[in-house]
């Protein structure tokens, strides 16, 4: 576990390296099947997930909108999505945080809905400003089901770890 005084100074820079990975293995399972699914990897957004009990609420949601103005403009050129999303989620951490982090559990079901609002905001931002059209059947069986696959299987395979070096229990 890290020293609790020096955590903050790790997060940003940890967040920062997370968006940069969750890009490249969202591209890579992208291209795994040649562009068919998407699978939309969330370690970034799995790194907060467990962060959210060190830290506080206010430098978690400062620190959710610069990560999601610099995922914005480095991934999509547009600003305002992620820097919009990832802070409503983090909030949404911190909302539900007596009921989340009680056991695997609930943690996992928790996952699953963080996964799944944070794709839902970001899709009805796109079609608030009229930056995409989607039918909703293809949403859900080419993106939303293989982004919670792939994050499910993520959170089985690192929930230890990260527990152990996030959980101050």
């Amino acid at each position: 576990m890290l020293k609790e005084e020096s955590f903050k100074y790790y997060a940003a820079p940890m967040f920062f390296f997370m968006m940069l990975v969750d890009a490249h293995l969202t591209r890579t399972f992208l291209s795994w099947s040649h562009g068919n699914y998407i699978w939309s990897t969330h370690l970034l957004l799995l790194v907060m997930f467990f962060v959210v009990t060190r830290l506080s609420q206010r430098y978690m949601i400062i620190s959710a909108l610069i990560i999601g103005s610099i995922f914005d403009v480095y991934y999509l050129g547009v600003l305002g999505i992620y820097a919009v999303a990832f802070p409503l989620v983090v909030w949404l951490m911190y909302l539900l945080e007596e009921t989340l982090y009680k056991n695997l559990l609930t943690e996992s079901f928790g996952w699953i809905i963080l996964v799944t609002c944070i794709e839902l905001i970001t899709l009805g931002i796109q079609l608030l400003f009229k930056l995409t059209s989607i039918n909703i059947v293809y949403f859900v069986a080419h993106f939303l089901g293989p982004t919670l696959l792939v994050n499910i299987l993520i959170f089985t395979v690192l929930y230890y770890p990260l527990s152990k070096l996030f959980y101050s229990k």
